[in-house]
């Protein structure tokens, strides 16, 4: 896979993962696509997302973080799900393959659950939920 914005979390380094995490959350007007898992569909999905990361809308970068194995994050995301008002935000950690974070509030958006598709609309669906989500602070 030829990847250009897409980022593997290691799995190995709870610390290191955390670390990239944070790094990328913290940055501003970048929409966040975050996607769970090492399953056939999940690496089916993965170029397609990285190819919808190239797309920009309103100057807001995406980017897509792949967590294979969501044990090594599953503590930080949970919170973050726990404090979302989305649709399925409340679902079992373990049911959830992919959601984005809003570029500036970086608020959950665009959950899609394991027995949902990851295909193309699915994804690029995602990242447009997240960038809607903070229509409210930019047009303020």
């Amino acid at each position: 896979m030829n990847l250009k914005r897409t980022t593997l979390i290691p799995v190995d380094d709870p610390g290191l993962a955390k670390s990239i995490f944070n790094a990328f959350i913290e940055k501003e007007m970048m929409i966040l696509m975050i996607i769970i898992g090492d399953t056939k569909s999940v690496r089916e999905a993965i170029p397609m997302a990285d190819n919808l990361a190239t797309l920009s809308y309103f100057n807001m970068e995406r980017w897509v973080l792949w967590i294979r194995d969501g044990k090594v994050l599953e503590t930080t995301l949970k919170e973050h799900l726990k404090a979302s008002t989305e649709d399925h935000a409340n679902a079992d950690f373990g049911d959830i393959k992919c959601f984005c974070f809003s570029p500036i509030a970086d608020e959950v958006a665009g959950i899609i659950l394991k027995n949902g598709k990851l295909d193309y609309a699915s994804l690029h669906q995602s990242f447009f939920r997240a960038q809607a989500h903070d229509i409210a602070i930019t047009n303020s």
